[in-house]
């Protein structure tokens, strides 16, 4: 009876030093993505009525994500997300991502292009978290504010970092 050689090739792990210049490169990568996408977003609202945008976030237990986006005018009366939403960024980069395609039977790498200013906007606060607060997420995680000045064409965030904390102590009577 013939056996089946494998098409397989056998994996090879990545060294420890590849995986830590992977991880530089990435932030960096993530870094650059920051600026550009700031800057088209700043160029595509200084258009619009929308002043500020204030996005809250929160992580733990090794999930986080984006909870609100608030825009508001100059007189810090609220906008209507929706409006804001449909609006396209010239210029703007969307995460790549991978998907399965059940008919190759394969994830695949899709890169979305320009995005509407609620995805640049998330874009802009997971690149700018992963890249200067990684593992944001993970175990007791972090929550904060990222405040977005159009006219100023700044963005600020308020960070704040869970810390589990132990004290002990032993003693003998």
């Amino acid at each position: 009876m013939k056996t089946k050689k494998s098409k397989n090739k056998p994996v090879q792990m990545p060294k420890f030093d590849n995986i830590m210049e992977q991880i530089q490169e990435t932030r960096l990568n993530r870094s650059d993505r920051v600026k550009l996408n700031a800057k088209a977003l700043f160029d595509t609202l200084s258009r619009t009525k929308v002043s500020s945008i204030e996005v809250s976030f929160n992580g733990c237990g090794d999930s986080g994500q984006v909870e609100a986006v608030d825009y508001s005018d100059a007189n810090d009366k609220g906008i209507d997300g929706a409006y804001v939403d449909k609006k396209m960024v010239a210029g703007s980069l969307e995460d790549r991502c991978c998907h399965w395609d059940s008919k190759k039977g394969e994830m695949v790498e899709r890169s979305s292009g320009e995005g509407n200013v609620r995805a640049i906007v998330e874009q802009i606060c997971y690149d700018k978290l992963s890249a200067s607060h990684g593992g944001w997420e993970i175990n007791e995680g972090s929550y904060g504010t990222f405040r977005f000045d159009i006219a100023g064409r700044k963005v600020t965030l308020e960070y704040n970092e869970r810390i589990e904390d132990v004290r002990t102590s032993e003693e003998s009577f």
